[in-house]
Formats: C-alpha cells, sequence, structure tokens
C-alpha cells in the first residue's frame, strides 16, 4: 500500500497536521464517546469504514471508551510526540511487550482454573515456565527503551550549548540499559557518573540511578535463568493460586510481603511478586520517557486534546495486578474490580 500522502491525512478529525513535522502517523481508531471510527488507506486514498468494535488496538479518544483500557503515559506520549519512522517499530515492540505481560498473567490464571477443574497435572510446571517467560520479557523492554531512548537523543536532539553538544556527540548513550546504568562490575552507577559518562542533563541522570537497582535485580533473575537453569525454586500449586517459598530467591529480594500474601506460614502467593516486576518495568518506561520529555524539547502532540489509550485481549489480568500492587486480593478466588490506569489520570 502506497504512503498516505499530506493531504489525505487531514481527513482524520483528531489529527493536527500542521504539527507533523516529519513524523509518522499511527492510523488508530477513533473512539467519539458514543461511536468507532476507523480509516483505512486505499488505492484511491483514505476511506473511513464501520467499526462496530475493537478487540485489540490503541486508539484515540477523550477518554476510555471502557473502564479496562488503559491509559499508559509511555504509549501516549511516544505516538503523540516521538513517533519518528525509526522510532516506530520499537514503539510497537514495546506495545507489544506490555500485551505479553497481560497475556502471561491470564495464561497463569488459566493453568490455574485448569487445576481446579482437573486436579493435579503438573501445572506447577505451566506456571514456572511463564514465571520464567515473565522475566526475560521484562528484561527485553528495558533494552528496547534503551534503544529508544539512544536513538532519540543521538539523532533528534541539539543542545545550544557548544561545549554540552561537543560532548553529547563525542559519548554516544548506549543501546542496551546495563552498559547506561551499570558500570564496568555490574554496580549501578550513581546520576553523577552518568551525567558525567553521558552529558545527560541532571533529572534524566537521576531517573537512570532510580531505576538501576530494579533493574540491576532483574537482570541478575534473568541471568540465572539462561546460564543456570530455572532461578525460582518449587512452585506450589494450591487451591487458591500458585505460591512461592519468599526465603528464596529471587523472591526473597522482595520487600513488599505482607502478612495477607501468606497462604501458611511457609509460601505466599505469587502475585504480589509478578504484579511488583511487571508494574516497575511499565512505569520504567513511563517515568524515564517522562522526565525525558522534560528535559528535551519534545514536538507537540499530533491528536491534541487527545489522549491515547491501549485495549487489549487481556487487559484485565494487568488491572488485577493493579489492584494487588495497591492491597486488594492476592488470591484468584476474589476478583479485583476494574481500575483502567497505568500511570496518572489524563
Amino acid at each position: 500500500m502506497s504512503a498516505i500522502t499530506f493531504e489525505e491525512l487531514k481527513k482524520l478529525p483528531y489529527l493536527d497536521t500542521s504539527a507533523l513535522d516529519g513524523r509518522t502517523v499511527n492510523l488508530m481508531p477513533l473512539w467519539d464517546g458514543t461511536n468507532w471510527r476507523m480509516w483505512f488507506n486505499t488505492p484511491v486514498g483514505l476511506i473511513e469504514g464501520k467499526v462496530i468494535e475493537t478487540t485489540e488496538s490503541d486508539y484515540v479518544a477523550k477518554s476510555a471508551a471502557k473502564p479496562s483500557d488503559l491509559f499508559i503515559p509511555f504509549i501516549h506520549t511516544m505516538w503523540q510526540q516521538a513517533s519518528w519512522s525509526e522510532i516506530c517499530p520499537l514503539i510497537i515492540a514495546i506495545s507489544d511487550d506490555f500485551h505479553n505481560m497481560g497475556t502471561s498473567v491470564a495464561k497463569l490464571k488459566h493453568f490455574h482454573e485448569f487445576r481446579k477443574r482437573f486436579g493435579d497435572r503438573g501445572s506447577h510446571r505451566f506456571a514456572l515456565t511463564e514465571l520464567e517467560y515473565i522475566v526475560t520479557l521484562c528484561r527485553t523492554t528495558f533494552d528496547l527503551l534503551q534503544e529508544m531512548v539512544a536513538r532519540i537523543w543521538g539523532t533528534k536532539i541539539q543542545l545550544h550549548d557548544e561545549t554540552a553538544e561537543a560532548f553529547r556527540r563525542a559519548h554516544p548513550l548506549r543501546k542496551t540499559f546495563s552498559r547506561t546504568v551499570l558500570d564496568e562490575n555490574d554496580q549501578p552507577r550513581s546520576a553523577a557518573e552518568i551525567q558525567k559518562k553521558f552529558g545527560l542533563p541532571r533529572p534524566l541522570a537521576e531517573e537512570y540511578e532510580r531505576v538501576a537497582p530494579f533493574f540491576s535485580d532483574l537482570r541478575k533473575i534473568r541471568d540465572r535463568i539462561v546460564h543456570g537453569g530455572s532461578g525460582f525454586g518449587m512452585i506450589f500449586d494450591t487451591e487458591r493460586g500458585f505460591c512461592v517459598d519468599p526465603k528464596n530467591q529471587p523472591f526473597s529480594m522482595f520487600r513488599g510481603w505482607r502478612p495477607e500474601h501468606y497462604y501458611n506460614e511457609n509460601i505466599v502467593s505469587v502475585l504480589p511478586w509478578i504484579a511488583d516486576t511487571i508494574l516497575k518495568t511499565i512505569d520504567a518506561c513511563n517515568s524515564l520517557i517522562g522526565v525525558f520529555g522534560s528535559v528535551v524539547q519534545l514536538p507537540p502532540p499530533i491528536a491534541p486534546g487527545y489522549a491515547v489509550f491501549v485495549r487489549g485481549y487481556h487487559n484485565e489480568a494487568l488491572v488485577e495486578l493493579l489492584s494487588v500492587h495497591s492491597g486488594g486480593s492476592v488470591w484468584w478466588d476474589n476478583p479485583a474490580p476494574d481500575q483502567g490506569l497505568i500511570g496518572p489520570n489524563h
């Protein structure tokens, strides 16, 4: 299909074509508060088609079409202000990771339901492999995020201070997260060290410093899985959900265990740890891009007055993690209410 012309893009009521400035438009559905509207690229230009519902898509709207649709600041900012052609594949890749995180949690719940229906048939092994995948997925997200930041910092930014600009160009930002926030001994760098090494603005260096300890722990867990077999030990399959021993690594590294998380005196629900791991990964994307946008001048939004929301097949699983993280039930026999936001209210 041919590229969409500038004149054709003017058909999109949510788009400010005067603000594009070389950025790529993600042709997303529009929720107008009552109906879905969608435009399709055809050989004769953009044509609006009839859409009854959407199941998995980012979309633009003034407010969410339903409570489980997520507002993720990272997704919103990137599509609105940083959708250059070379960045778009990375936005899509990270968005897919977010969807896959929800799918993994939904699969764990499905394995639990399988156990309830058919008895113990080794579903704890299903759970173990899914935990390994979640850690690997979260670890991968950090490198996608860093490649994105490094590309924008390296090709789209120019500092007014000539000395600072010369230093920035001579000391390019690393494209992997580990080489950015960890030193040669794999210890987290301080904000001052990050600022000095890469010439980053102080607030951005401080945000890297804040995220580095979580990333370092995540990296160690992932390396144990890849290089030393499973790093989780025994997974306990109970009638209330999957449980783990909080005294064993990596679960002993988690400082959020509470009395209500315990199945008995020895094991706890794994959901608080999963919620912490996934939500901290998403938060790192939100916070780093948020700080980045506050210290450099990103282009204006291409859809001013609108927000970008995320709808997926398994959003409800992420919403349940939000409930767990905020003190809700950690057992699947007590379903959580919809919350619908990952990040500040828009």
